[in-house]
């Protein structure tokens, strides 16, 4: 069996070093875990291993029940099997599948309307051509400072890289109970329910961080912000001072040319109210 390299004209999936990159786990250890049957991908009729991003999170188990907890690779394998997979409101709501809309084919159209090889969008933005070429396949595993440089190279700002082509809005935007769009994200860990947009002046969202997720990164842009924890603890630091840690019902408003960078460092789910005017994030 065989594992397939880089290529960004490639089928949609992960690869094996996708999951590597994505997870932390050295593509070694995959292969020997999906010897041992605790991973279980798709194989191509040409042998190839390829991987969902449900796999993402059956890794993230597995490292955690052999480094926390100790556990032997056979008492992971019996405890996997009780637990059964575990899966996430996030996993379920995205795809690696690169249709038409998604983060990775929208970078990739931009990058061959600007007839830009990976090495020269590589050179431009400091990614590796190989991070690209991933990114590009599956819409995974960058995070937002990096995805804030993709955008801004392209002249976007980072919700219209992430949201399905819309019109200008015109009158009132109502979000109900059962709550608004969930954007395409670029990794596990993190959604972004959209609230509202208007492109003159306000951007509403509602972000679900999970523990031990954050920005990986500093980064900044035009305009001001606001932010209030609606559930949970949020960590954010602005120009490199000490991380401010906001709990539930506390709020921040800060400019947004600032260099900002976040996380959650609490043992649940955060959930923030995040306010950017203009909508320039």
């Amino acid at each position: 069996m065989t594992d397939k390299a880089d290529n960004s004209s490639a089928a949609p999936g992960l690869r094996i070093s996708d999951l590597s990159r994505l997870t932390g786990i050295p593509v070694s250890t995959l292969r020997f875990w999906c010897d041992q049957n605790l991973l279980v991908p798709h194989v191509t009729p040409t042998g190839h291993r390829m991987f969902e991003e449900r796999h993402v999170q059956e890794v993230q188990a597995i490292q955690r029940l052999r480094k926390v907890q100790g556990l032997s690779i056979a008492a992971v394998k019996s405890t996997m099997a009780n637990i059964g997979p575990p899966s996430t409101i996030a996993s379920s709501q995205a795809s690696p599948a690169n249709g038409e809309g998604t983060v990775g084919h929208k970078l990739r159209q931009f990058r061959l309307n600007a007839r830009l090889t990976l090495r020269e969008l590589s050179d431009a933005t400091g990614l590796s051509p190989s991070v690209l070429a991933s990114i590009e396949r599956t819409s995974l595993g960058v995070g937002i400072a990096e995805a804030k440089a993709l955008a801004k190279y392209f002249g976007v700002t980072l919700t219209e890289l992430m949201t399905p082509e819309s019109g200008q809005t015109v009158g009132e935007i109502v979000t109900y109970s059962q709550g608004g769009p969930m954007q395409p994200t670029l990794g596990s860990g993190l959604r972004i329910e959209q609230l509202a947009t208007g492109r003159g002046m306000m951007d509403c969202q509602r972000w679900y961080i999970e523990p031990g997720i954050g920005s990986h990164g500093a980064y900044e842009h035009d305009g001001e912000e606001f932010i209030y924890v609606l559930l949970g603890r949020f960590q954010i630091a602005i120009e490199d001072r000490d991380m401010l840690t906001l709990n539930q019902g506390e709020s921040i408003y800060f400019r947004s040319n600032l260099r900002h960078s976040w996380q959650n460092p609490g043992q649940t789910t955060a959930v923030v109210l995040w306010v950017n005017t203009p909508p320039t994030f």
